[in-house]
C-alpha cells in the first residue's frame, strides 16, 4: 500500500471515528428528548443518529481490514446519502406553512388530551416555554379558573407566565431547526462527496492489491 493510500485511510478512519461519536450523540439527545420534544423531531434524531454510527463502524471496519466488500457497501452507503443530498439541495423545500403544519400536530393533540385529562399540555408548555394552544386565554375558554404551573417559568406561580401560545412557539422552534439544516447542506454534502471520493479510491487500491498479491503467489 503506497503512502497516498496510507494517507487515505488515516484521514477516513479519523472522520469515520468522529461521526461515529457525533452519531453517538445525536442517539443521546434524542434519548434525553424522548419525553420532551416532539415524536416527529425524535424519530428524525435517531434515525439520522443511526446511520452515522452504523455506517462509520462499517466504514473503519472494511477500511482498517482492506476489505473490498465492506469499503465498497459503505461507498454505496455514501453514494445514496450523496443522492438523497442533492435532491435536497436542488428540489423543492418544504415551504414555512408545512414545517408550521408539521410542527403543531403534537400540540393539537395534547390540546384535545388536555381538555378531557388536565396535565397532558404540561411537557410541551415546559419545553417551549408557551401556555395554551394559541395563548393562556385558551384555559378560560375550556372553562379552568387558573394556570397549570406548567405555563410559568420554571413552574413558580408569582412571576409572570407564559404569554405566548404552543402552536406558535412549536412552529418558531421547527422552523429554527429547519433553517440551521438548511444552511448546513452544502458544507454536509461537500464533506459526504469528499468521503465518498476517498472511498471508492480506496476500493480501487484494495483491489489492485488483491490481484497483485494473487498474481505472485
Amino acid at each position: 500500500m503506497g503512502c497516498t493510500s496510507g494517507c487515505f485511510k488515516c484521514f477516513l478512519n479519523i472522520l469515520n471515528t468522529v461521526y461515529a461519536f457525533f452519531g453517538l450523540l445525536i442517539i443521546g439527545i434524542a434519548t434525553m428528548s424522548l419525553s420532551q420534544a416532539p415524536t416527529a423531531y425524535i424519530i428524525y434524531l435517531y434515525v439520522i443518529g443511526v446511520v452515522l454510527f452504523a455506517s462509520s463502524i462499517i466504514g473503519c471496519c472494511g477500511i482498517c481490514q482492506e476489505s473490498v466488500c465492506m469499503t465498497t457497501t459503505y461507498g454505496f452507503i455514501l453514494l445514496t446519502l450523496l443522492i438523497v443530498q442533492l435532491f435536497g439541495l436542488f428540489g423543492n423545500s418544504f415551504d414555512e406553512e408545512y414545517i408550521k403544519r408539521f410542527a403543531v400536530e403534537d400540540v393539537d393533540v395534547k390540546w384535545k388530551q388536555e381538555m378531557v385529562e388536565r396535565g397532558a399540555m404540561d411537557k410541551i408548555q415546559r419545553t417551549y416555554e408557551c401556555c395554551g394552544r394559541n395563548g393562556p386565554e385558551d384555559y378560560v375558554s375550556i372553562g379552568r379558573t387558573t394556570l397549570p404551573d406548567s405555563c410559568y417559568p420554571d413552574g413558580k406561580t408569582n412571576i409572570p407566565y407564559f404569554t405566548t401560545g404552543c402552536v406558535n412557539a412549536a412552529a418558531d422552534e421547527f422552523l429554527r431547526f429547519f433553517s440551521y439544516a438548511n444552511n448546513s447542506k452544502w458544507g454536509s454534502f461537500a464533506i459526504t462527496a469528499l468521503l465518498c471520493f476517498c472511498t471508492f479510491y480506496l476500493v480501487q487500491r484494495f483491489r489492485k492489491e488483491r490481484r497483485r498479491y494473487t498474481y505472485h503467489y
